[in-house]
């Protein structure tokens, strides 16, 4: 079977499972990952312990530990990567990379700006584009016309990559509206008997949620590329992480 490349993707929650995720990410070696919710400090100390190279996409600043109160730091989604990185992106489809610099986090989860955060992996000659996004939040999952809207953005995104993997948190569940417009363009890799993407040992709502339908992270391909082997993590953080190898 030809060679793959290694990748995973966890929603991180701010500053609550450093600990956990480091050691996650240690354990499984992958080759990129896909990370969001974090501040580009942690970022980099991630990268520092994994000897990774790192890319940042800013969605807004943020105080410490989720405060809104100074300091505000970068926040937003990221890349570690064990392997050569190129063709970096950030693709906005709400706001933009310039005013995004200034934008204070005042408490309204759907003022981040979100865009597409992508780069080119070689590994054995071959090369992988990969994305990740952190997509609108809604109350309880339900879509919204905030939804709505940045779908559109997010898909005229997506259009602009002939071939390529992208993952994260998608705030939408699988089998609802916005999750289903991008599985009508794109392969969802996640196994059907996965449910949920919910940790709900580690999420704030607990037991709560436990035995609700929230498949809303996200693995999705165009046709050039094979995901196999792909599995869901638990005691990661407050969602599940996910693994997979991807192959052309």
């Amino acid at each position: 079977m030809s060679s793959f490349l290694s990748l995973a993707c966890v929603n991180i929650e701010r500053t609550e499972h450093l600990d956990r995720v480091l050691a996650f990410l240690q354990k499984a070696k992958p080759d990129v990952v896909c990370l969001q919710e974090v501040y580009e400090y942690d970022l980099q100390k991630f990268a520092e312990k994994l000897g990774m190279e790192s890319a940042f996409g800013q969605m807004m600043l943020m105080g410490r530990d989720n405060k809104l109160e100074p300091p505000f730091l970068p926040f937003g989604i990221a890349l570690l990567s064990r392997l050569p990185m190129s063709n970096l992106r950030r693709s906005y489809y709400h706001g933009d990379e310039e005013s995004v610099q200034n934008l204070l986090f005042d408490g309204n989860y759907q003022s981040y700006y979100h865009l597409v955060l992508s780069a080119t992996f070689q590994k054995d000659e071959k090369k992988f584009t990969i994305g990740t996004t952190h997509f609108t939040w809604t109350p309880d999952g339900k879509a919204d016309d905030v939804q709505r809207t940045h779908v559109v953005g997010l898909l005229k995104t997506l259009r602009s990559f002939p071939d390529i993997v992208f993952c994260g948190d998608f705030n939408a569940p699988r089998g609802e509206e916005i999750f289903a417009e991008l599985a009508k363009r794109y392969k969802d890799n996640i196994p059907s008997h996965y449910t949920t993407s919910i940790d709900v040992n580690l999420h704030r709502a607990g037991e709560k949620l436990r035995g609700r339908q929230l498949m809303i992270d996200g693995l999705f391909t165009t046709p050039g590329y094979q995901c196999s082997n792909v599995r869901l993590q638990d005691g990661v953080s407050d969602h599940l992480a996910i693994l997979a190898e991807i192959r052309l």
